[in-house]
């Protein structure tokens, strides 16, 4: 019994190493953005942008004062749908499209757009 129990603890620690290594994919990027956005945690949000840090502290700022305001306005994010993931035929571009449903019964359909830097996938602003 007691060589199971060390057994089945190895394994969840293997399994838990191994999802922790897993690369970010643009699809679940998007899904840690829709979360950071909910959370109103906005500076985890706009460093999954491609930008310097001052235009990283400029959006963020954009973001604390008109963003909170319109999500409080819509009631919150209440959930959200990866709807489709296209990579680029040579991988360094990417095009999410999510559907987002707020509080107050809205859905918004979102599209969010990756490039490839230093082999981290991270957004651009909409084109």
């Amino acid at each position: 019994m007691k060589r199971f129990a060390f057994i089945l603890v190895a394994a969840m620690f293997v399994s838990f190493f191994m999802v922790s290594c897993k690369q970010a994919t643009p699809s679940t990027i998007t899904a840690d953005c829709i979360e950071y956005i909910k959370d109103g945690n906005y500076e985890a949000y706009v460093n999954t942008f491609n930008m310097n840090d001052e235009e990283k502290a400029q959006l963020k700022e954009m973001f604390e004062q008109k963003g909170k305001e319109t999500i409080e306005k819509m009631e919150g994010v209440a959930s959200y749908e990866i709807v489709e993931e296209n990579i680029s035929e040579d991988g360094t571009k990417a095009t999410v499209k999510a559907a987002i449903t707020y509080g107050n019964g809205q859905t918004q359909d979102s599209k969010f757009h990756f490039v490839k830097v230093d082999d981290e996938w991270k957004q651009e602003m909409n084109k």
